[in-house]
């Protein structure tokens, strides 16, 4: 047998071994996976199934119980507090939606209950199902029948005390029962409650400095006991949903040299710093389960975000789902199968359609 040394046999052995490894590397993967140390997920097209009929524009925040059942919080329509008519049609509205993991509709949860503006969704180690409206200034507690056992804030008034929020966003819960309000939309602040709702202590400031807060967007405790915290820079994020005087006057222009970012607390509210693993110019989402933390976070596809899967014992980065969803607005895991639940707002800036036929809520499995 002749033996072949030539420039174009040689060239040929090179790109074997070059499509060799992007294949062990998964580079060659198709868009809609994500290929890491922690396995392959994809995006299932056909979750979920929407009932006949059923109507609502965005989706804001999502959760799973003990059980794998989805609950999945949507904007019905959407809140316009600056219209003259805002108090009748223009006033926002918020459904609860149930889910198998199958995506099959197992109806609409706590009916009887009014959001204007729900933001994100929560549910305890004891099963209790928690609603943050962020226009309707109120954190809900509420049994897995639906039953409110637990109301923080004024329905419809905005404030910065000790009984009122300004657009809260999130809930943190910690062990010895107390939990922390990320109050977070137009409050630049964290609050602590003991476990029956009484107001314990408030932390940040509206600024870009250290512990400083701009649009306080998401907060979640971590397996090493650390309270990250979604900061993104401020302003007059949506005024339209807003009334005259209830954003500050500081608030209507931007802080100078301010870029968004993860910070540290620690339980206690004292300021650890910046948590630097994950960057990128919009931070909108934080959730931590197991030892595993999982950020949204500005995307390489123009009009989606990447959700960055983050090994929280060694803060090292070991999963990216690219181009998750228009915006990872909140997401949940489901315990059992390892499958990610991402809810996302706005899908028309990502060209997608609002309601059931776009991507207001989603299945990454694997």
């Amino acid at each position: 047998m002749q033996r072949i040394n030539g420039p174009f046999h040689m060239a040929g052995i090179v790109l074997a071994i070059v499509i060799i490894v992007i294949i062990a590397l998964g580079l060659g993967a198709p868009d809609s996976e994500a290929q890491s140390g922690d396995g392959v997920y994809r995006l299932d097209e056909s979750w979920p199934t929407y009932p006949p009929g059923s109507q609502f524009e965005m989706g804001s925040g999502i959760a799973v119980d003990g059980q794998g059942v989805v609950y999945a919080i949507s904007r019905d329509r959407d809140h316009w507090a600056g219209h003259p008519l805002a108090m009748t049609r223009y006033r926002g509205t918020g459904s609860i939606w149930m889910f198998d993991a199958s995506g099959t509709s197992l109806g609409k949860f706590a009916e009887d209950q009014a959001f204007i503006g729900p933001h994100s969704l929560y549910i305890d180690d004891a099963g209790f199902v928690w609603v943050v409206d962020r226009d309707g200034h109120q954190v809900k507690k509420l049994t897995p029948d639906g039953v409110p056992v637990l109301t923080l804030g004024e329905y419809g008034a905005y404030g910065d005390d000790e009984s009122h929020f300004n657009g809260p966003t999130g809930v943190a819960f910690l062990p010895n029962g107390d939990f922390v309000v990320s109050d977070g939309y137009w409050n630049s602040r964290l609050v602590w409650f003991n476990e029956d709702g009484g107001f314990l202590k408030q932390v940040g400031e509206y600024g870009n400095g250290p512990g400083q807060l701009g649009v306080v967007h998401a907060v979640a405790l971590d397996a090493r006991g650390r309270l990250l915290v979604a900061n993104v820079c401020g302003g007059a994020l949506h005024p339209y949903v807003t009334v005259r005087g209830q954003i500050a006057e500081e608030r209507l222009r931007p802080i100078p040299g301010c870029t968004s970012r993860f910070d540290v607390f620690n339980q206690d509210g004292s300021y650890e710093g910046p948590w630097s693993v994950v960057g990128g110019n919009l931070t909108l989402s934080i959730a931590a389960y197991g030892n595993r933390i999982y950020a949204g976070t500005t995307g390489s596809e123009r009009g989606r975000q990447d959700l960055v899967i983050v090994n929280a014992e060694t803060d090292t980065v070991v999963d990216i789902i690219t181009s998750a969803d228009v915006y990872v607005h909140q997401m949940a895991l489901d315990p059992t199968s390892g499958d990610i639940y991402v809810a996302s707002v706005y899908p028309e800036h990502g060209g997608e359609s609002r309601g059931p036929e776009g991507p207001s809520f989603v299945r990454w499995t694997r």
